[in-house]
C-alpha cells in the first residue's frame, strides 16, 4: 500500500506540534509494515522546511530533520502533469489539490 503524507501530519511530527503529535507519528510509524511505502510530495518538501526554519529559527536542526523524514519516506514527484490537474479541479485550496493530483497520478 502507498501513502501519501500530508505536510501537517509531518509538521506536527517534526515540530511535536499538540495535539496532533501522538497521532501523526502512528501514521509515520506504518513504514514499518512491510507493505507500506509512505510518500511526501516534492511540493511538501520545500514547505516543510520553510516552515520548519521558522518555526525552529535554526536551519541546520530543519535541515537533520529533513534528512530523518526521507529515511522513512519516499518523495513524490510533482510535474506540470500534476499542476495541470489540480488546477482543473478548481478547489478553494490549491496546495490540498496539487497533494490530491500527486497522489492519484
Amino acid at each position: 500500500m502507498r501513502i501519501l503524507i500530508d505536510t501537517n501530519v509531518i509538521l506536527d511530527v517534526l515540530l511535536k506540534r499538540e495535539p496532533f503529535c501522538k497521532a501523526a507519528i502512528e501514521v509515520l510509524g506504518l513504514t514499518k509494515l512491510n507493505n507500506v511505502q509512505e510518500y511526501v510530495s516534492a511540493s511538501a518538501i520545500t514547505d516543510i522546511y520553510y516552515l520548519a526554519c521558522r518555526q525552529l529559527k535554526n536551519k541546520e536542526l530543519a535541515r537533520g530533520l529533513l534528512k530523518k523524514l526521507l529515511t522513512l519516506v519516499s518523495v513524490a514527484g510533482v510535474s506540470e502533469q500534476e499542476i495541470n490537474e489540480a488546477l482543473e479541479l478548481e478547489w478553494n485550496d490549491f496546495e490540498d489539490s496539487v497533494q490530491y493530483s500527486v497522489a492519484f497520478l
